[in-house]
């Protein structure tokens, strides 16, 4: 497989299009997917974790598969019937932990329209997220997010209580932090660069991703 050179205008168009119709639409586009979408997700993979493994962490892990790093087009109807059959989006991911579902986790979507980026971990047990929020840890968490968030549209997704779950002071500062439940991530959504369509496409989103690694590394050294 040859590095990575960028997303074809036509493959992005096309995942648009995809996403309005059927199997049989998506089927008899499948070799175009191959080559214009799943091809340059692998090789952007392993290109990204080259980088991120650079600027982030060296323990960074991608694998330049679907099922691996590339999440499959087709969405899962079984629990959401209403959805559409097809993706409108690559959603890509890097984690950095022994278990993908669990590991603290850094996502790029990419859409014919915009690109976003997340940083976050899934919480099987609210305990230790609760525990380190609530502690002197916490402030620096808040701190990291704060940063983040400047000049972006910061969205913190994971809050589920509707009220901060006791013994906590219903006024703790990082109440909204110790609402959440099941997950935490942190994201924002970007218009789609002219670069997406070459390989100066991954330096711009390093960059974006290495603005997460503060937060990340909270993550990891913490949960």
């Amino acid at each position: 497989m040859s590095g990575f050179e960028g997303f074809s205008a036509e493959g992005l168009a096309m995942l648009t299009h995809l996403s309005q119709g059927d199997r049989d639409l998506f089927q008899a586009h499948k070799k175009r997917v191959t080559a214009e979408l799943i091809d340059p997700a692998k090789a952007f993979v392993d290109a990204m974790t080259d980088a991120l493994r650079e600027s982030i962490s060296p323990h960074i892990v991608g694998q330049p598969k679907v099922n691996g790093s590339i999440s499959p087009l087709n969405n899962d109807l079984r629990f959401s019937p209403d959805r559409a059959p097809y993706k409108d989006h690559l959603l890509i991911r890097w984690w950095e932990g022994p278990d993908k579902k669990t590991a603290p986790t850094l996502w790029v979507r990419i859409r014919e329209q915009d690109v976003g980026f997340a940083v976050g971990v899934a919480l099987p047990t609210p305990g230790p997220w609760r525990e380190a929020v609530a502690g002197e840890a916490g402030a620096a968490l808040a701190a990291h997010l704060k940063r983040l968030g400047r000049g972006r549209e910061l969205d913190v997704a994971g809050v589920a209580l509707k009220r901060v779950p006791k013994p906590y002071d219903p006024e703790h500062p990082r109440g909204d932090l110790l609402r959440h439940k099941g997950m935490f991530q942190a994201r924002w959504p970007e218009p789609a660069p002219a670069v997406v369509h070459r390989a100066d496409f991954v330096r711009w989103c390093q960059r974006r991703l290495e603005a997460c690694a503060d937060i990340h590394r909270w993550l990891r050294d913490r949960l």
